[in-house]
């Protein structure tokens, strides 16, 4: 790993950060006048694009054959499942919570992926981990403030997203080395819009899109969503994994930037010192973790 890559992956993983973040925003513009469902299900609509162009400059399309073994079918459905739960909590959870608040929380992810990957992967966690994991909970507890008068039940759902985010994390590990990574995200990218979709169609709560302003966001919110994906497999492909994971914390200011800017937000006395808890607990899980086996660009289910 030379140093140049390092800086191109660094920058091409916080242009996919603020990509993220800024689908965020209009998926926050969009959820005042559309169902959260019907947002998902356009988002994943979209997020067959990059993956299909990945896998089109790598192994192609016929590289979905790869994918034989009913169990790893499996192993994708649930995935997508569990995307398309984190997707709904996390997007709901931005239409009623303060957009810094909700992105932050859902920063638990980490600390998930960790306690998952022990009945789910069969990994080892020593002392200094379960302190970690203690101790970013705690943190999720300062941010949450369940004993407060002012809290709401909309305050879990950034948590449950982080938890479907991270079973998403561990699962992908299930499925062979072999099959390529741009395989199993157009799989499991259309998993995900197939099942919301038929949410979708039995529930029957469809707004049309007739304004262009309204179609304009959709696609801007897709082209945002595709971007982030692309820029994250990219970063991670230039570097080792375990290098670049930390300067995934980088969305925690830059998710704060965006709630100022776009909405006149800065819940500064709602976040701290609790984020500074959550932050420093998964950034010693990463340094912990270095030397271990980490979870490659399989994992790109981000927001």
């Amino acid at each position: 790993m030379t140093k140049p890559n390092l800086t191109k992956a660094i920058a091409i993983l916080l242009i996919g950060l603020a990509a993220f973040d800024l689908m965020s925003v209009i998926v926050r513009t969009l959820g005042e006048d559309f169902p959260i469902l019907q947002i998902s299900v356009i988002r994943n609509f979209f997020g067959v694009i990059p993956a299909l162009i990945l896998l089109l400059m790598g192994p192609g399309v016929t590289a979905l054959k790869n994918i034989k073994a009913l169990a790893h079918w499996k192993v994708i459905v649930i995935r997508s499942a569990s995307i398309l739960v984190a997707q709904i909590a996390f997007y709901t959870a931005l239409t009623k919570l303060e957009f810094a608040t909700a992105a932050t929380l859902c920063f638990s992810s980490p600390f998930f992926v960790t306690l998952l990957s022990i009945p789910l992967l069969g990994h080892k966690i020593g002392f200094i981990r379960f302190s970690a994991i203690f101790v970013g909970f705690f943190g999720v507890a300062t941010i949450l403030k369940p004993f407060d008068e002012d809290f709401t039940f909309w305050m879990f759902l950034p948590v449950l997203a982080g938890f479907g985010y991270g079973l998403s994390s561990v699962l992908v590990k299930l499925v062979p080395n072999e099959v390529p990574s741009a395989t199993i995200q157009i799989a499991q990218q259309l998993v995900t819009f197939l099942i919301g979709a038929c949410f979708l169609v039995v529930q029957g709560d469809f707004v049309p899109i007739v304004s262009l302003g309204d179609l304009f966001y959709f696609v801007l919110m897709g082209f945002c969503g595709g971007l982030g994906v692309l820029c994250f497999i990219m970063s991670y492909r230039l570097v080792d994994p375990s290098s670049l994971s930390v300067f995934e914390y980088f969305g925690i200011p830059i998710s704060f930037a965006m709630g100022w800017l776009f909405f006149n937000e800065a819940p500064i006395a709602t976040l701290f010192p609790g984020v500074l808890l959550l932050l420093g607990a998964g950034l010693l899980i990463i340094f912990r973790e270095r030397k271990l086996s980490p979870l490659d660009q399989k994992n790109s289910s981000k927001c």
